[in-house]
């Protein structure tokens, strides 16, 4: 796994000159999220190499949402806090949430791979599900 999480910084490097400077903790905390989504996207405990660059692409997104984000919380400290998550018009009820905490556990697949769902999903395993009876007697 820290091979592919070296690539990763190696493509990272390429396409955003800004990696060097960033924040390592928030760079490594982007990488591990992004690899633990496609693991568990792929149902899969390995990641092919072939998907490094994709990878880099996916976390590059992400980091880019969180920096704008950070950089919003900074310029006014309501910006990030305050953003309205949920309207209800009858029952009158408005939910705010801080978007730079929740965005990597509450976003879809869809919008964190960022259209890259349809080329991850033919690496996509299948989980067989079947009774314990059939472990016992195969085994």
């Amino acid at each position: 796994m820290d091979e592919i999480i070296a690539k990763i910084k190696e493509y990272l490097a390429i396409i955003n000159k800004n990696t060097a400077t960033m924040d390592k903790d928030l760079l490594d905390f982007n990488i591990n999220v992004v690899l633990d989504r496609v693991k568990l996207y792929l149902n899969s405990e390995t990641i092919p190499t072939n998907l490094e660059r994709i990878l880099a692409d996916i976390v590059n997104t992400g980091l880019k949402k969180c920096l704008k984000d950070i950089e919003l919380s900074n310029e006014d400290n309501t910006a990030v806090d305050r953003v309205v998550t949920s309207i209800s018009d009858n029952g009158q009820s408005i939910s705010y949430a801080n978007e730079v905490t929740r965005y990597f556990t509450t976003v879809s697949d869809e919008e964190l791979f960022t259209g890259f769902t349809s080329l991850l999903s033919r690496y996509r395993r299948v989980k067989v599900v079947y009774p314990k009876s059939h472990e016992e007697r195969n085994s």
